[in-house]
């Protein structure tokens, strides 16, 4: 049976990034639909809100979302494709690709994942003044034996850890690593939290993790703290496999990836729940290349390549990466930040030349 795809830009470069991998993925043959609903700031001139109703139900019935970036103004996009739609597990690859320029000296055979829990932790943003947390929590005392009371004038933040949302992403990490296992590569997960400070909530995070991993012996299992986890991303990126960390750690630490393997053009991801799954690029919405037909697409095809894998068509996932190995091992058209002069256009066409 064909697959449904709904297909939003969004804002600022969003609307380039999509449009180009749509004239890649148009052209491919697929047993798919492409609907192109309003969304993002466009939405708000034509129908007064970012995201409308008769968008809302086409993603809810859409057996997947590819997505481009928000604005300031359309954040109630991604509130609604994260926490309504519950796509819990962010899955962010960090590969590289030969040609593509690297910070690092020998980038070859970089090829790790990070699952970053997509629901909970300081996102959404749950903040307030101190007074709420001294007047609704007056008996609370720190480790330093203060109140809330004491810290006078300020303002909180509050992150969220349940037993619930962690289960769910250790369970999905450990069964992509062992996914992965089988493919050939290191069959390891690395728990990341700051549990050495936040006993409680990242405690609760790794305990549930160690929990799940033991279900899984086949897999490796290593734990780190996540100042510690950023170096070695650095220092030891071939020795990584399977991340998985809460939300705002695995929000930072990506894009640290995304960078030691040629920039965030280059960095895809996809949001996965039980019933609803949205792909999209790492980089976001860059007003300022907006309308300049110059970002590079190859994140949002490479959340396309994912896209097709999620909904069973991995032959043609397979061959939309290899298209884009093999321009990148060219060398010839390149995007302004890989040392060329092709356009979001231009690239997006000679991928598409590669699958002929």
């Amino acid at each position: 049976m064909g697959k449904t795809i709904v297909a939003m830009g969004g804002d600022g470069v969003g609307p380039e990034v999509v449009d180009a991998t749509l004239s890649i993925l148009e052209n491919m043959g697929l047993d798919i639909e492409i609907l192109k609903p309003p969304a993002g700031e466009s939405a708000i001139r034509s129908h007064g809100t970012p995201l409308p109703d008769e968008t809302k139900q086409l993603c809810e019935e859409a057996d997947a979302i590819l997505f481009g970036a928000i604005g300031d103004k359309s954040t109630s996009v991604i509130a609604f494709l994260r926490w309504i739609l519950d796509t819990y597990a962010n899955i962010r690859p960090t590969k590289y690709y030969e040609g593509v320029r690297s910070p690092l000296k020998d980038p070859e055979g970089i090829d790790f994942v990070i699952i970053r829990e997509n629901t909970e932790g300081l996102y959404p943003a749950r903040e307030g003044d101190i007074t709420m947390l001294a007047q609704g929590l007056p008996n609370y005392i720190d480790i330093l034996g203060r109140s809330f009371a004491e810290f006078g004038k300020g303002k909180f933040a509050i992150r969220i850890i349940t037993e619930k949302g962690t289960r769910r992403i250790a369970k999905f990490a450990c069964e992509y690593a062992e996914k992965r296992r089988k493919a050939g590569f290191l069959g390891k997960l690395t728990c990341v939290t700051k549990s050495n400070l936040l006993t409680q909530s990242c405690g609760l995070f790794q305990s549930i993790t160690q929990e799940e991993v033991k279900k899984h012996p086949s897999l490796n299992y290593e734990q780190y703290y996540v100042d510690d986890a950023a170096r070695r991303l650095v220092r030891y990126p071939k020795e990584m496999d399977v991340i998985v960390t809460s939300n705002m750690f695995g929000d930072i630490l990506s894009d640290l990836a995304a960078e030691i393997v040629g920039g965030l053009g280059l960095a895809p991801s996809a949001c996965i729940g039980e019933k609803h799954a949205y792909f999209e690029p790492v980089h976001g919405s860059a007003p300022k290349y907006a309308g300049k037909n110059m970002v590079n697409p190859t994140a949002t095809i490479l959340s396309a390549s994912m896209m097709l894998e999620y909904l069973g068509m991995q032959e043609a996932s397979t061959a939309l990466e290899d298209a884009i190995k093999q321009v990148y091992k060219e060398g010839v058209t390149l995007t302004y930040e890989q040392g060329g002069n092709a356009t979001t256009t231009s690239f997006a066409q000679e991928i598409l030349k590669k699958l002929k």
